[in-house]
């Protein structure tokens, strides 16, 4: 059927649908909806007729993931960009889901505030599509995650009920809190229309610190052991193909980064402690050209084209990592010391193998993306699994939401 003729949708808010192919497959139809009444109604009708719905934001997330098995209506939430309301001095915010991640940093940052979140290409990636991915850069240790920073939301559901959960104060506990739930379910239970969250203080001092390091530098964890503590804002490893490209960073086969981000007191003094471990640093840089860096390390976090493994690791240093230099994927790798988390692009034949190696050394899979049908070697989480398909039984009965049956599977 032909959706703009539904009552209350403008035929104007029609798109291409090629533009939102995923994985080289086109949806039948695509809007932009203008409001969230729009948007309400658009999933009304879809709920009529069945059409399974994928909402879009930047498309961020959605470049390296997989098509879903039915995939019929795109909807593009970019119009939805208001900054609702922002309270500097109680430290909160509140936007429309389709403002981009790099106009809310610039608004807060005026006022000596920043926004709590990172994830790749901030310039184009949407505020509801980091909280539908809670997804997390560099600097996890010292924000968190989205959900652990929303307060409240606005969301619609797969019939198009336009709901609420939370508020706009830190101090809200009434009702579920669903508006987290919604966070990591990339699109599967329900549409972020509106978000409130906990802004963070500027810091003070801001300083990034680079080492080239070589594989038995990198294994060599005495090195690393008196580090653990130190709590930098962000620490990462990036094997040499994932930092190629990065201004400032120097080549080598493994590139440590740190990033110092508190009172200037205290800056140095983890200066001096990461100097102390690793001798003077190849490459360095304060204020904006730090806060640069970090956001083009998580840039390359940005789903790649090929296949890509994330592990989840309690490891805290990079010596983590001595039991997989000698795998070639480790070129490849983005390894983040302060989230735990390990990416690395791996082609179908070899996913496997270093699935098994990172399994053995302590790494637990995550996730993939663009590696259909691949098969981690861990046993499923059934408990987990039946949880979650009850979950979206609840929310979206109907199956509106074409990435629900993966979510829930």
């Amino acid at each position: 059927m032909d959706l703009t003729a539904t009552p209350g949708l403008d035929p104007a808010r029609a798109l291409d649908p090629a533009r939102f192919a995923i994985a080289g497959r086109a949806p039948r139809a695509a809007l932009r909806p203008a409001s969230r009444e729009e948007l309400g109604e658009a999933l009304r009708a879809a709920a009529r007729d069945r059409l399974a719905v994928v909402p879009w934001g930047g498309g961020v997330g959605l470049a390296g993931a997989d098509a879903p098995p039915r995939y019929d209506l795109a909807i593009d939430l970019t119009a939805l960009d208001r900054i609702v309301t922002y309270d500097p001095d109680d430290f909160t915010l509140t936007a429309e889901c389709g403002v981009t991640l790099a106009a809310l940093a610039d608004a807060v940052a005026a006022r000596g505030q920043e926004l709590p979140l990172e994830c790749a290409h901030a310039g184009r990636a949407t505020y509801g599509g980091v909280l539908a991915a809670n997804a997390a850069g560099p600097r996890r240790l010292r924000f968190g995650s989205p959900r652990d920073r929303i307060l409240g939301g606005h969301y619609a559901l797969g019939d198009g009920t336009l709901a609420k959960s939370g508020g706009r104060v830190v101090k809200n506990v009434a009702g579920y809190a669903l508006h987290r739930l919604l966070c990591g379910s990339r699109g599967a239970l329900g549409v972020l229309v509106e978000a409130a969250i906990k802004l963070a203080p500027a810091p003070h001092a801001r300083l990034a610190l680079a080492w080239a390091l070589d594989a038995p530098a990198l294994a060599d964890g005495a090195r690393f052991a008196s580090l653990a503590r130190l709590e930098p804002a962000w620490w990462v490893v990036l094997g040499r193909e994932a930092a190629r490209g990065i201004a400032g960073l120097p080549d080598a086969p493994f590139v440590v980064v740190t990033g110092l981000e508190d009172d200037p007191g205290w800056v140095a003094a983890q200066r001096a402690r990461f100097t102390d471990a690793f001798g003077a640093p190849h490459a360095s840089c304060e204020g904006a050209e730090a806060l640069a860096l970090s956001r083009a390390i998580a840039d390359r976090d940005a789903p790649a084209t090929g296949g890509q493994l994330a592990f989840a690791s309690a490891h805290v240093t990079p010596a983590a990592l001595a039991p997989l230099v000698a795998e070639p994927e480790l070129a490849t790798a983005r390894f983040t010391v302060t989230g735990g988390r390990l990416v690395v692009a791996v082609t179908g034949e070899r996913a496997g193998v270093f699935a098994e190696r990172a399994h053995e050394a302590g790494f637990r899979w995550v996730e993939c993306t663009g590696l259909a049908g691949f098969n981690p070697p861990l046993a499923p989480q059934s408990a987990v699994t039946a949880l979650r398909a009850r979950i979206r039984s609840q929310l979206d009965p109907r199956g509106a939401f074409a990435f629900g049956e993966r979510w829930s599977g």
